[in-house]
């Protein structure tokens, strides 16, 4: 059980009873992350009454956890006033995320009521390309002059500290805004009063451009272990953040796409609910006419060998065997190349390498599937030269589907196409194809079959 649901009895409790100061003190304790598991409890009309006891900081930290269908529909339930208290207390990433979300009628009419400096900032946010580093970046960080000293920067962190993000990390800039280097406040505390900045901040800065992909912001922060990453603009002028907790969240959602690529789906950007029943056929239906086209290829491969069939019947059975080991392996291979490629594991020059080692594990579980598919066929059909044929063409297979498996991301990196889009059910037609026809030619040529 999850401990906040303890509290979810004793909220409706207090709701029901109209003790809303007892509901204020209770919330209080609790962490917002918790408020907004809590409130997916709720029905709407005790939803409604849990947020309104809540002060504008705390409601906005709930906001900014919750699903954007969930914000869109509690919105609908404030008055105009209220609304705009919420998104003016959020932060501006958390703000632009909600806001890209709802419907352009209602961002336009929410928009007119904000300040135009806030309006401004948000308009700024939003014109920025979809999944790009600008779209989820914050503008308040804590911006230090190269030349002011260090007693000065403590004291600039004091007065503006409240309203930012983070203040671990802190940029240094100089008068035209230009990013010169970063400082943490570690550094700050520890140094001498009347030292600069210039005197203690590092100059050798990793950074993103607005127009970057959001992936290569997660990449940096992964990789260097950052609290936050600067993001300039096309002058180096620095212009907001990106922070930690945003980065987990553009993680979630790569690789939630890379799954439904890798498993030949193209879904809508909404949740599994939020999207229309016929949206999601949609975008499941489009793979599966491909793949059932790449099937029929199968069935034509056959009925070229209709001849070896109909000469040896038993030839059938083994089929089944033979494609399911090819596509599973090859499955295998390609997902542990296209997760190593995803991560930065591995890079394309490394292809060789790659390659042999994928070969000698194909090899050598070829040759294990292979020995047992050997005993399986001698088993049921007590034939020695069939049973050599079948261990033969499933170990010819494997290895083949392997390395064909680890080859085929490698060539859409190389492409520059997304080696996601090399799907599971993609790699086993293909290794279902091939399958077919190193079986076929092993069996036509071991067993002395003419066609």
């Amino acid at each position: 059980m999850k401990w906040y649901k303890i509290f979810t009895p004793e909220l409706k409790e207090l709701i029901e009873s109209k003790n809303l100061k007892g509901l204020n003190l209770l919330l209080r304790e609790i962490h917002p992350a918790d408020i907004a598991d809590i409130i997916r409890e709720l029905d709407p009309a005790e939803r409604v009454i849990t947020l309104r006891v809540l002060d504008k900081t705390k409601i906005a930290e709930v906001f900014s956890l919750l699903d954007p269908e969930e914000e869109e529909e509690l919105l609908g339930y404030f008055t105009e006033r209220r609304a705009k208290a919420i998104l003016l207390e959020m932060d501006p990433d958390d703000r632009t995320q909600l806001l890209d979300e709802l419907p352009a009628s209602m961002v336009n009419k929410l928009l007119k009521l904000f300040p135009v400096d806030e309006r401004e900032e948000t308009n700024i946010l939003l014109n920025y390309p979809p999944e790009s580093a600008g779209r989820i970046m914050t503008t308040e960080y804590v911006d230090l002059g190269t030349e002011i000293t260090v007693s000065e920067a403590l004291e600039h962190i004091r007065r503006t500290g409240p309203d930012r993000e983070t203040i671990y990390t802190c940029y240094a800039i100089n008068e035209n805004r230009v990013l010169c280097g970063v400082v943490s406040l570690k550094d700050i505390i520890l140094a001498k009063p009347d030292q600069k900045i210039s005197q203690i901040m590092s100059e050798n800065v990793y950074k993103v451009n607005t127009t970057d992909d959001q992936e290569e912001a997660a990449k940096a922060i992964q990789k260097y272990d950052f609290l936050s990453l600067p993001v300039v603009d096309s002058e180096n002028r620095l212009v907001g953040i990106i922070t930690v907790d945003d980065i987990l969240d553009v993680v979630e959602e790569e690789a939630t796409e890379d799954f439904h690529k890798m498993a030949a789906i193209q879904m809508p950007e909404e949740r599994y609910f939020r999207a229309g029943y016929f949206k999601q056929l949609s975008g499941r239906v489009g793979w599966l006419f491909v793949l059932v086209l790449a099937s029929t290829i199968s069935g034509k491969v056959l009925q070229k060998y209709s001849v070896a069939l109909s000469t040896i019947i038993a030839l059938a059975y083994f089929i089944p065997m033979l494609m399911g080991a090819g596509g599973n392996i090859g499955s295998q291979s390609s997902t542990l190349v296209i997760r190593a490629l995803a991560t930065g594991e591995l890079a394309l020059r490394q292809w060789r390498k790659v390659l042999v080692r994928e070969a000698c594990a194909g090899f050598v579980i070829g040759a294990a599937l292979g020995t047992t598919a050997f005993f399986i066929a001698i088993f049921l059909l007590q034939n020695t030269m069939l049973g050599i044929t079948v261990g033969i063409s499933v170990a010819t297979v494997v290895t083949v589907g392997n390395l064909a498996g680890a080859a085929t991301p490698m060539i859409f990196s190389y492409l520059k196409l997304d080696p996601a889009i090399v799907s599971a059910p993609l790699i086993t037609t293909i290794i279902d194809v091939t399958g077919i026809i190193i079986y076929f030619e092993i069996a036509r040529r071991m067993l002395s079959i003419h066609t």
